[in-house]
C-alpha cells in the first residue's frame, strides 16, 4: 500500500505530465494563431488601428511587470507547503495580497500620469489617432491595475501543484479571446471592440481562479497579518528576479536600437524575424520548467541531493529530445524554411536565429538547476550571468554591428550566452548547487549525441536532395525527419521509463484530477 509521502509525488507527476501536455497545446494554438489569425485581425481593422492597438499594450506593459513577486509567490508558499507550515502559508499570502495591491495603487498613479503626458510623448500622431490611444490606454490601463493583485493566484496554484488546471484556464483564456476577437469583427465591431474582449476574458479568467482557489483548495489568506521579515524576504528574492527581467528586456531592446543607429534598419528587420524565431524555440523547450519548482522544493527541504540530481537527468533528457530535434532540425533545414516563410530578402534571418538558440542546447536543458535556484533562494546568481550577458552583448555588438550587421549583432549575443550562462551557470550549477553536472552531461547530451547525428545527416539529405516549394510541402517533409528522429530514438536511445511516459501520455488524460 503506497505511502501518503508516495501517493503525493505520484499525484504531483500526473499533476506535471499532463500540465506540461496542456502547456504544449497552449503554445500549439498560440503559434497557430500568430501565423493565421493575425493577419485576419490586421486586414480588418487596418495597418494603423492595429499599430495603435499594439503600441497601447506595449506602453501599458512597460509598466506592468510583477517585479518578480509571482516568482516569489511560488517559491516561498512551496517552501511552506514542504515544511507543513499552513499558519505560515496563510500569513505569507496576507502579505503578499497586501503587496501586490499597493504596488497596482502605485502602477495606476504612474500610468495616470503617462496618460496626462501622451500628447507630448507622441507628438508625430494625428490629433485623431491620440484621441484614439488615449481610449485604448485607459481601457487597457484600467485592466492592468485591476488585474494586478490577482496575479498571486498563479503562484498559489503552481505552489499547490494544479498544473492541469492552471493549464486549462490559460488555454481556455487564449482560445476565447480569439474566437471572441473574431466574433466581435464579423458583427462588424472595431478596435474598442477587441481591446474590450481582451479585458473581459482575461478578468473572467483570474476570477475563475479566485473561486477554483477558494472551493477547491485549503488556501487562507491572513490579511490582518503584517510582517516586516516577510516583506523583506519578497522583496530580496523578487529584487533579483527584476534584475533578471530587466537585463534581458535590455539585450532585446537595445540591439535593435544599435542596429537601427550603426547598420540602417534592413539588419533590424533581419534580426527580428530571427529573435521570434528564438522566442517560439524557447517557448516550446521552456514550457515544463516551471511546474517542477514544488517538486524540487521538497526535495531541497529534505536534502534529497541525489534525487534532485536523478530528477535533473529525467527532465533534461526530454528537453534535449525536443531542443535537439528544433535546432538540428533548423540548423539543417532552416534556410529553406526562412526563404519560404517570410522571403528570399531574409536568408541572413536564418543564421541570426541560429546564433541566438545554439546556447539552448545547454541552457534549455538545464531548466531543473535554474528552478533549484529558486528553491534555494539563490536566485542572485542567475541575475550576475544576466548581467554578463547584456554587458558583453551589448559592448560586442556596437564593435561588431557596424561592419556585419544582424549577424555581428547575434554573434555578439552568443558570445555572451557562452560566458554568461553557460560557462558562469554551471560553475553556479557545480560550485553552490554542489550538483554533478559531469554527471549530467554524460548521461543526456553524451547518450542522446548518436541521435542528434543522424537527426542532422537526415535533415542535410533532405535539404539537399528533397527540395520544396511551399510551406505545406516543407512542414510535411520536416514531419518526417521528426518521425524518423522519434523511431531512431525508441529502438536506440529512451529508456525504459521514458518509453513508459510517451505511451501513457493519452490515457494519461483521464487520470488528470
Amino acid at each position: 500500500m503506497a505511502t501518503k509521502v508516495e501517493f503525493d509525488e505520484q499525484r504531483s507527476s500526473r499533476q506535471i505530465k499532463i500540465g506540461a501536455l496542456m502547456s504544449y497545446a497552449a503554445i500549439g494554438f498560440n503559434v497557430l494563431a500568430g501565423l493565421i489569425y493575425t493577419p485576419w485581425m490586421i486586414a480588418e481593422i487596418g495597418q494603423a488601428s492595429y499599430g495603435l492597438y499594439m503600441l497601447s499594450i506595449s506602453l501599458v506593459s512597460m509598466f506592468a511587470l510583477d517585479f518578480g513577486l509571482e516568482a516569489a509567490v511560488s517559491r516561498f508558499l512551496s517552501k511552506y507547503h514542504a515544511l507543513g507550515d499552513t499558519e505560515g502559508a496563510s500569513r505569507f499570502l496576507g502579505v503578499a495580497f497586501k503587496l501586490f495591491a499597493a504596488i497596482a495603487v502605485v502602477i495606476g498613479l504612474i500610468l495616470t500620469g503617462v496618460y496626462l503626458m501622451i500628447d507630448t510623448i507622441y507628438a508625430s500622431l494625428s490629433q485623431a489617432e491620440v484621441a484614439t490611444l488615449k481610449t485604448l490606454f485607459i481601457m487597457v490601463g484600467f485592466y492592468i491595475v485591476v488585474l494586478f493583485p490577482m496575479k498571486p493566484f498563479n503562484g498559489i496554484l503552481v505552489a499547490n501543484e494544479r498544473f492541469v488546471v492552471l493549464n486549462w484556464f490559460n488555454l481556455s483564456e487564449k482560445v476565447l479571446t480569439v474566437l471572441l476577437m473574431i466574433g466581435a469583427l464579423f458583427l462588424g465591431y472595431g478596435l474598442y471592440a477587441l481591446v474590450f474582449v481582451n479585458a473581459f476574458v482575461g478578468l473572467s479568467i483570474f476570477i475563475g481562479k479566485g473561486f477554483y482557489l477558494m472551493r477547491r483548495t485549503d488556501t487562507v489568506v491572513a490579511l490582518l497579518y503584517s510582517s516586516r521579515s516577510m516583506y523583506r524576504d519578497i522583496f530580496s528574492f523578487s529584487s533579483w528576479t527584476t534584475l533578471i527581467a530587466l537585463a534581458q528586456r535590455f539585450i532585446l531592446n537595445i540591439t535593435p536600437t544599435i542596429l537601427g543607429a550603426v547598420a540602417g534598419s534592413a539588419s533590424i528587420a533581419l534580426f527580428s524575424v530571427g529573435m521570434v524565431i528564438e522566442g517560439y524555440v524557447w517557448t516550446i523547450s521552456s514550457a515544463i520548467g516551471s511546474l517542477f519548482l514544488p517538486k524540487v522544493t521538497r526535495m531541497t527541504t529534505s536534502n534529497r541531493q541525489k534525487d534532485l540530481e536523478n530528477l535533473l537527468i529525467r527532465v533534461g533528457r526530454i528537453q534535449l529530445y525536443i531542443v535537439g530535434l528544433i535546432i538540428v532540425g533548423f540548423a539543417t533545414m532552416g534556410q529553406e524554411f526562412v526563404r519560404l516563410w517570410v522571403g528570399e530578402s531574409f536568408k541572413a534571418s536564418y543564421i541570426v536565429a541560429l546564433l541566438l538558440i545554439a546556447p539552448g542546447f545547454i541552457t534549455l536543458t538545464q531548466e531543473i538547476a535554474y528552478t533549484t535556484l529558486i528553491a534555494m533562494n539563490q536566485i542572485k546568481y542567475r541575475a550576475f550571468a544576466s548581467m554578463i550577458v547584456a554587458s558583453i552583448s551589448v559592448v560586442l555588438s556596437l564593435l561588431l554591428s557596424p561592419h556585419y550587421g544582424a549577424i555581428g549583432a547575434a554573434v555578439a549575443i552568443l558570445i555572451g550566452n557562452v560566458f554568461g550562462t553557460i560557462l558562469f551557470m554551471n560553475w553556479v550549477y557545480i560550485r553552490v548547487l554542489q550538483l554533478n553536472m559531469w554527471r549530467f552531461f554524460k548521461a543526456s547530451h553524451l547518450k542522446i549525441f548518436p541521435a542528434l547525428l543522424l537527426l542532422g545527416a537526415g535533415g542535410w539529405l533532405m535539404q539537399r536532395y528533397v527540395p520544396v516549394d511551399s510551406l505545406f510541402l516543407f512542414l510535411v517533409k520536416a514531419g518526417l525527419l521528426a518521425i524518423g528522429y522519434v523511431s531512431f530514438l525508441w529502438l536506440f536511445v529512451f529508456r525504459p521509463e521514458e518509453k513508459r511516459l510517451l505511451s501513457s501520455l493519452i490515457p494519461g488524460l483521464s487520470k488528470a484530477s
